[in-house]
């Protein structure tokens, strides 16, 4: 079981996959490997935001760059199905 300071050094990982910007860049990274003039568009996120969250993803391997794309790692598959999961039982307590 992890403890309190353990959770503390993982707080920076965790805010950095729950910002909804980031999520949505995992969603369409899902797909597809993407541009970051793509993932901009598709996100409808500001460019200094959507640089500032992939240079964090990729900082914990949760996405990689190669040449001009981005792509999910299988670090990063795992922790966006682990997400959409518990955003599924979230939306699962508000009709509840």
């Amino acid at each position: 079981m992890m403890g309190v300071s353990e959770l503390n050094g993982k707080m920076d990982v965790y805010k950095t996959v729950t910002h909804p910007g980031s999520l949505k860049i995992l969603v369409i990274l899902r797909k597809t490997p993407a541009g970051f003039s793509e993932l901009m568009f598709e996100s409808r996120l500001s460019p200094s935001v959507l640089s500032k969250l992939l240079k964090s993803l990729a900082s914990y391997n949760i996405i990689e760059k190669e040449n001009n794309n981005y792509a999910l790692t299988p670090k990063g598959d795992r922790i966006l199905r682990i997400l959409l999961e518990v955003l599924n039982e979230l939306q699962d307590v508000e009709e509840g």
